[in-house]
């Protein structure tokens, strides 16, 4: 029985070429949009969720209240973590980690910069990546030791057993010999760090500069805590909540523990609250996915239905015989699943082709698991819902012809037919718009993102890490860098400018109210910074060489701070930070964030000494010879160390690489979803085009223009579509209301979106449709009659 189902299924299929070519190919663009997002989204949520005992683990958090707003961060004090394990029983293990640096690596004649942080013994036994090579129990146990990933390793040795082999590190005044103790694969894991190497943390409470981390009240290090298997981890966050407190009298943090395989998708927090995160990207191209899908579904619905006339014999026939109502409906179902595992097939073709695409896009390296069993039954689960969902209509509408209706041949479709098709049609232009308008509106605000006015002149600015002898001799390496041609100027600075670095909020002044406390950003610049940064000072004057006195309890703050500042006072010259500190001028306020944050308060403090990241001013024309000469003259100047710069714009655009990157998915899915759309109106116009036939003969030997003929096929689909454009436009806008709230800086919800969306829309269905009903009217009227 199943066979003769196949059989035929494969004839109905020959016999409607078109109508199989637009479902496949609508099919198979629809699930290979799914099967790309799905790989996306699965990535996304196996992050850092499948290391061993994952549920147990925790990173320990601060929200900071200034004022009656709430700052969330992962910074902890760098005593955290012993101080945890030794007072909390059901803290099992802990550990206290760095952010990244940036280190040199010697191995013989091989000498490599490579990126990792410093850790204490807990942290491989918290987060248990694979070892190659190496003991658990052991590693990071001395000062000496130092633990590779699997991809260093062989960038250093050539190989991944080097146990046992030495390496030195070099930093600026400093060099240290470390012992290969372990080789790990991070890779074995979905997991969102990224790292060459990990060092002990104590070599970095060991240095000098860093005795900071030695106190309560400082922040800059995470902990990460693995607790009991029956330890209540709520319960256990509520009791640390004042723990800094009781280390610190008159701190305004409070500490919480939240789950380490949470916090990648759903790290955003806001006055204290929990609100969104990456999850958002995830379920919006999932929806993207989703909606792709129902359009390709609803394709297939339309056309069936209306190639309903053709088959109703057929059904009257096989009815009259004997055939039952559920055998037909099987019968239609079985050719609506043959298209779409067809369908399938080519869908994942189209995946290999375009994934090395999808994957620089997103950042990723995903790739179809062949291998793996339950994406197998997932990918056939998705098939399967698929054909259902596109044949479903269509097999119990078909299957419920009336064999009377048939014989009297009245087998026009009945008006409920008509509305559901239109209405199917209706939806599908309705998440057309919706993708476009929201696209429209996300590359709007990247575009204004990105060339937003940020206070300082980004586009001319080289960022260079000082090391070696570019850090201990600045001044004469600044002054032979300012003798190039195209170099207008050279300044450093302790801050990237790309985000928060050092803050506090011990800052008062005269008249601050108690109860009122403000997060300042600290900075640590040298002479000539505000010049060669391009800000514009707007209050007092600037440092300067000619006053030594300007190292000593002076300041120049931003616009924000001195707002802040002068709210009892309308021109303060000074604020108290442990001790007096003179307002020696005011700048323009400028950003140092993302513009998903809004202006806060700085003070820029004269202290080179502090200040490892050099800028240079240049002249955009010839920059590449002007880069090439500084960059000839530095490793000159400085020969162990790599030349390591970078364009301040890059650095900035790099912020909002999620943005972009959902800005261009958004782009190609919405090309996507009116292709496919547009391709169902190809077929149904074609379909009406038939239906008629006899109509446009008599129109013609009437004497009826080419272009009321079009009249006639267009206005069947027009109307439709301009319906769906402004219920379309109505939803995009409120959907991305919600989404443009996610920045302090973003533009307005402009009128002309709609516009522009529904021009779009309408000129491609218009041409979509016309070219079907021009090829009706090249129709000899004689053979349209007589074939009537």
């Amino acid at each position: 029985m199943y066979s003769n189902y196949l059989k035929i299924a494969l004839r109905g299929l020959a016999k409607h070429k078109l109508t199989f070519f637009i479902n496949l190919f609508g099919l198979a663009l629809g699930l290979w949009a799914t099967i790309t997002i799905a790989l996306w989204v699965k990535s996304e949520l196996e992050m850092n969720a499948s290391f061993p005992e994952i549920d147990q683990v925790y990173r320990i958090m601060e929200h900071q209240r200034y004022g009656s707003e709430i700052f969330t961060t992962t910074s902890t004090p760098g005593l955290l973590a012993p101080a945890l394990k030794q007072e909390f029983p059901e803290v099992e293990r802990s550990a206290c980690y760095s952010w990244n640096e940036d280190l040199l690596f010697v191995a013989g004649e091989t000498r490599l910069s490579l990126n990792g942080f410093y850790a204490e013994p807990d942290y491989l036994h918290i987060m248990q990546y694979d070892f190659l090579y190496g003991d658990r129990d052991r590693v990071l146990t001395e000062n000496n030791h130092v633990v590779l990933t699997r991809e260093s390793a062989i960038r250093l040795f050539g190989q991944t057993n080097v146990l046992g082999e030495s390496v030195v590190v070099k930093e600026t005044g400093n060099e240290s010999s470390y012992k290969v103790i372990g080789v790990i694969d991070p890779d074995t894991h979905e997991n969102s760090a990224s790292f060459d190497f990990i060092i002990p943390f104590q070599v970095m409470l060991d240095k000098p500069y860093n005795q900071w981390l030695g106190h309560w009240g400082n922040n800059g290090p995470s902990t990460i805590v693995k607790l009991n298997k029956n330890a209540d981890w709520q319960a256990f966050s509520a009791s640390i909540e004042n723990f800094i407190v009781k280390k610190n009298e008159g701190s305004n943090v409070r500490l919480f523990a939240y789950p380490q395989k949470d916090l990648y998708l759903h790290g955003k927090f806001k006055d204290g609250i929990q609100q969104g995160g990456r999850i958002e990207y995830v379920k919006m191209f999932a929806l993207i996915g989703l909606f792709v899908l129902l359009i390709a579904c609803i394709n297939f619905m339309n056309l069936s239905t209306a190639k309903s006339q053709k088959r109703a014999k057929e059904v009257g026939v096989r009815k009259v015989v004997g055939a039952e109502k559920n055998e037909l409906v099987l019968q239609f179902l079985t050719e609506s699943m043959l298209v779409t595992f067809i369908a399938g097939i080519v869908a994942l073709l189209f995946v290999e082709l375009s994934l090395p695409i999808f994957n620089n896009l997103t950042g990723k390296t995903l790739s179809v698991p062949y291998a793996d069993w339950v994406s197998w039954v997932q990918f056939i689960s998705i098939l399967f819902f698929t054909g259902l969902i596109a044949g479903s209509y269509p097999a119990f509408y078909l299957s419920a012809t009336r064999v009377v209706m048939v014989f009297r041949n009245f087998t026009k479709s009945g008006k409920g037919v008509v509305i559901a098709r239109k209405g199917l049609v209706l939806f599908q232009f309705v998440l057309a718009t919706l993708l476009i308008v929201a696209t429209l509106v996300i590359y709007k605000q990247i575009n204004f993102t990105l060339n937003k006015s940020l206070g300082y002149e980004k586009d001319q600015l080289i960022s260079v890490f000082l090391e070696g002898n570019l850090y201990d001799n600045f001044e004469v390496y600044k002054r032979e860098v300012e003798s190039i041609p195209g170099v207008l100027g050279v300044t450093r600075s302790n801050h990237s400018l790309m985000g928060r670095n050092s803050n506090t909020g011990s800052i008062s002044w005269e008249g601050k109210d108690p109860d009122f406390s403000a997060l300042f950003e600290i900075m640590s610049v040298d002479y000539g910074f505000i010049e060669t940064m391009g800000m514009q000072l707007v209050k007092g004057e600037d440092f300067s060489q000619d006053r030594v006195s300007d190292t000593i309890n002076k300041a120049i703050i931003n616009r924000r701070a001195y707002e802040l500042i002068s709210q009892n006072d309308p021109d303060p010259v000074s604020f108290k930070w442990d001790t007096d500190i003179q307002i020696l001028g005011v700048v323009e306020d400028f950003h140092f964030q993302s513009l998903h944050q809004g202006m806060e308060p700085v003070i820029l403090r004269l202290d080179p000494q502090n200040s490892f990241t050099a800028y240079f001013k240049v002249e955009t024309e010839n920059i590449k010879t002007v880069i090439s000469e500084i960059k000839s003259l530095s490793e000159n100047f400085e020969p162990d160390f790599a030349f390591d710069f970078s364009f301040m714009d890059e650095n900035y655009a790099s912020m909002y690489q999620e943005d972009v990157r959902t800005k261009e998915l958004a782009k190609y899915f919405s090309i996507l979803a009116i292709l496919i759309s547009c391709l169902g109106l190809f077929g149904l116009s074609a379909h009406v085009a038939e239906q008629k036939t006899k109509e446009i003969g008599i129109r013609k030997v009437l004497g009826a223009s080419t272009m009321s003929i079009l009249n006639v096929i267009n206005r069947e689909f027009i109307l439709i579509v301009f319906v769906s454009i402004i219920l379309g436009s109505g939803l995009a806008y409120w959907l991305m209301q919600d989404w443009l709230e996610s920045y302090a800086y973003k533009i307005d919800f402009e009128w002309w979106f709609i516009p522009v969306a529904a021009i779009g829309i309408m000129f491609i269905a218009f041409i979509t449709v016309s070219i079907q009903a021009l090829k009706a009217t090249r129709v000899n009227p004689v053979s349209s009659l007589k074939s009537e």
